[in-house]
């Protein structure tokens, strides 16, 4: 029977599975990038032991091409190779043969194909962006400048700022074509303040609520619901651009609650609670239900 392949995918936090999705080793490249680095770290390990057992099983079956290589013993052949790979070269055993230097050679070529691909993949990894931002791990719908609002809070747990910070927020709408087709899309919602020109400390990113709002009437509906924000911006040490995103469900979203305050002034210093970046407590006055 043939194995359909199922390929994880993670959209702001909501998991999905593609089914029939192509093989990791269509591109290898972005697989190894995705890998953690345990799992690269032993992918690494596997091909550099593979790549010297290979070369060492070669050397071992040609007596004489390495000189001082006893013959027939895979072991010494292993470190021959491994040694010859590196280019470290200890003197100990050399090849002693056209064939043994010949053989030596392509290894060399190999090992150079091989150092490069894996510094390559080591810098790419150690250079790629990586997530700066922290959401609140639940939404509340309260009052903002107001006015009610569905808000997100989110935190930059760096030194430096973020610059020209820009968030999105949407929500996963579902409808029944009129071919009894169900189809999702998602829904951008305008935001009171979509750009921040200076995150340092924490953002509340807030959507104004209006009376006839099918956010809010999918939401206190049975109906499955999914919220949706991204954050993203530069990163003014490093200059290179940070994106971070969260999703909420129907029982992460808290409703007629505000979110504690987090940001206080300590002798002319702010200093940012981040232990209790995600409470939030009940408002006082309640809004009509939609």
């Amino acid at each position: 029977m043939h194995r359909i392949r199922k390929q994880k995918v993670v959209i702001g936090g909501t998991r999905a599975v593609k089914l029939g999705a192509p093989s990791a080793f269509s591109d290898l490249y972005y697989a190894t990038m995705e890998m953690n680095w345990p799992s690269f770290i032993g992918l690494t390990a596997l091909v550099f032991l593979v790549l010297n057992l290979l070369f060492g099983l070669v050397y071992a079956a040609l007596p004489g091409a390495i000189g001082n290589l006893p013959p027939g013993s895979i072991v010494d052949g292993f470190f021959f190779s491994v040694e010859t790979l590196a280019t470290v070269g200890y003197g100990n055993m050399a090849p002693a043969t056209r064939l043994g230097h010949s053989i030596a050679a392509l290894e060399i070529l190999v090992g150079l194909f091989f150092s490069a691909t894996m510094t390559g993949l080591i810098f790419a990894r150690f250079s790629r962006p990586r997530a700066s931002l922290m959401f609140s791990k639940v939404a509340v719908i309260g009052s903002f400048e107001g006015q009610r609002a569905l808000m997100v809070r989110v935190a930059s747990l760096r030194t430096r700022p973020l610059a020209d910070a820009t968030a999105q927020m949407s929500w996963l709408e579902r409808r029944r074509s009129p071919e009894g087709h169900v189809m999702r899309r998602l829904v951008n919602l305008p935001l009171v303040r979509p750009t921040n020109p200076t995150m340092g400390l924490s953002w509340t990113i807030a959507h104004a609520i209006e009376e006839d709002s099918e956010m809010l009437a999918a939401l206190l509906s049975g109906d499955p619901f999914t919220l949706t924000i991204t954050v993203s911006g530069l990163d003014t040490l490093l200059a290179s651009q940070s994106i971070g995103g969260h999703s909420y469900q129907r029982g992460d979203i808290l409703i007629d609650h505000d979110y504690v305050d987090v940001i206080s002034d300590v002798d002319g210093i702010l200093q940012l609670d981040l232990a209790h970046f995600d409470d939030a407590v009940p408002m006082r006055a309640t809004w009509p239900e939609a």
